[in-house]
This record gives C-alpha cells, sequence and structure tokens, in this order.
C-alpha cells in the first residue's frame, strides 16, 4: 500500500498512546549488593498539526500601502515534542520496599519565586486599592466641607 508522508504521520501520532505504557515511565532495574532500584521518570509528549489552503485573493489592500495579492495558497506544519524527568528511585530490599524522591532544586527555587511574585502583586493590589480610597473618601470630604 502506498502512503504518503501524511498518512504516515497521522499513523505514527495515532500509535504514540499504545507505546506509551509503564515501561516509558520505570527504567529497567538495577541490582546492587542487595538492594533493586528501580528509576522512575515522568513522561510528557504532545505534537500538533496544521494545514492552510487559500483561494481568491484581496483586491482591496491592508491599509498599510500594501497592495493585495492574487490569491492561492497552500500550507501545512506540525511538530511534536517530549521531556522525561526522574522523579524517582524505587529501592526494594529483602525486607524492604521504600520510594526516595528525587528533588529537583531548581523547580523548587522557580515554584517559590512564582509564590513570592504572586503574593507580592496581591499585596500591592491590596495597599493601591485601599490608599485609592482613602484618597477618593478624602476628596469627597474635602468637597463637602468647602
Amino acid at each position: 500500500m502506498n502512503t504518503g508522508p501524511t498518512e504516515e504521520l497521522v499513523q505514527s501520532i495515532s500509535e504514540l498512546p499504545d507505546r506509551m505504557g509503564a515501561g516509558a515511565c520505570f527504567g529497567s532495574p538495577v541490582e546492587r549488593d542487595g538492594h533493586t532500584l528501580i528509576p522512575v521518570a515522568r513522561i510528557s509528549f504532545g505534537y500538533g498539526m496544521g494545514f492552510g489552503r487559500g483561494s481568491g485573493g484581496d483586491s482591496k489592500g491592508d491599509g498599510f500601502g500594501h497592495e493585495g495579492d492574487s490569491g492561492e495558497g497552500e500550507g501545512g506544519g506540525g511538530g511534536g515534542g517530549g521531556s522525561s524527568t526522574p522523579v524517582a528511585v524505587i529501592d526494594v530490599t529483602r525486607d524492604d520496599v521504600a520510594i526516595k524522591p528525587i528533588m529537583d532544586p531548581m523547580r523548587v527555587t522557580m515554584s517559590s519565586l512564582a509564590l513570592a511574585a504572586w503574593v507580592a502583586f496581591w499585596v500591592l493590589w491590596t495597599v493601591r486599592t485601599g490608599a485609592r480610597e482613602h484618597h477618593k473618601t478624602r476628596r469627597q470630604e474635602l468637597a463637602q466641607g468647602s
């Protein structure tokens, strides 16, 4: 069967969820000194496609000094990407199973900065609103007193 690149791409993308199973998140076990270590990762991926067509042109201009085009068209594009981030190691021994999380200091730092910025925004917004209300009330008092 002769398929074009678009059909092959759609076929590959439709098979991705079937290929993404537990094996994508759990790595191969490693055995050392009575411990079996199993790496665990967070897997994410995304993809998108688009296509355009065209016909007839815009005989007027766009108002910015560009003349209208003659029409025609076509276009297309697509892309995708993915990432994996280690999140934990499962440590299996004869007597115990322990999950040891892997902390990402950059993620913790960025989350803390985002929280601090959010808090600062709302504190400043509240102070600004209070100051505006105070000045508004003060102006009304002065206008009534005159």
